[in-house]
């Protein structure tokens, strides 16, 4: 182990938490007093500064010549992969079945359900441009922050303690990491975290993993979309 591996735990369990939470009450505020929101602009940046903590990471793990297998990079297969399949198969019909139930619903339930997410929904695609842009988003933390999560933070704990403790350590940062969605959005994506990372273990490679994040960020996307759509074709939801 090597000071730049403390260096990116530095970042990934402190320095990002902190950051996000403050940047996040100064986008919110902005975005209150009247100025656009630019989502667009929050995606491409989001996804930007993930690749470039990928790039460095890798650029480091290659220079040490460690083996990509310890990040998960395994051809997928066996039991545990096949079993790791059905919760995710399960997964994605009931988030296709979320996104119909979405787009039929009411103009009331809509505003019901657009004004549940409460701030989160600043950060949320409400265009389609925005969810063209979100789905790149979508990908890029589906590879990104399972490589660096899943493969490299459990990886890094692993030296320290068994392997299920590191998943659960891994689970938290990984809700802190978030913690621009609130205390509630942090714990959720703490949970799915801990999905997550047994996934990693069950199946044994960070393949399964990434799609599953994929899809969920993608999917759950496009039924936000929906309720706060602002595209001609598809009205804003008015409060009832």
């Amino acid at each position: 182990m090597q000071l730049v591996d403390h260096v990116f735990i530095l970042l990934l369990f402190v320095l990002q938490p902190v950051h996000g939470a403050i940047e996040s009450r100064y986008y919110i505020a902005r975005v209150k007093a009247g100025q656009p929101a630019e989502r667009v602009r929050f995606y491409r940046q989001t996804a930007m500064v993930e690749w470039l903590f990928l790039v460095l990471l890798a650029a480091a793990w290659l220079d040490f010549g460690r083996p990509m297998a310890d990040l998960g990079f395994v051809m997928p297969g066996g039991p545990g992969f096949w079993i790791g399949v059905i919760p995710c198969i399960a997964l994605t019909g009931y988030l296709l079945y979320s996104w119909r139930s979405a787009k039929h619903a009411s103009v009331a339930d809509k505003a019901r359900y657009a004004e549940s997410f409460g701030n989160l929904a600043i950060f949320l695609p409400h265009t389609r441009r925005e969810l063209h842009n979100f789905y790149a988003v979508s990908i890029t933390a589906g590879i990104v922050e399972e490589v660096v999560y899943r493969g490299f933070v459990i990886w890094y704990l692993g030296q320290f303690m068994p392997v299920w403790g590191a998943v659960v350590v891994s689970s938290v940062a990984f809700g802190l990491g978030h913690s621009y969605q609130g205390a509630g959005g942090a714990l959720r994506t703490g949970l799915a975290g801990f999905a997550l990372g047994a996934l990693y273990v069950v199946s044994g490679s960070i393949w399964l993993p990434i799609v599953a994040h994929a899809l969920l960020d993608a999917l759950q996307g496009a039924a936000i979309h929906e309720i706060l759509s602002k595209d001609d074709d598809h009205p804003e939801p008015q409060p009832a």
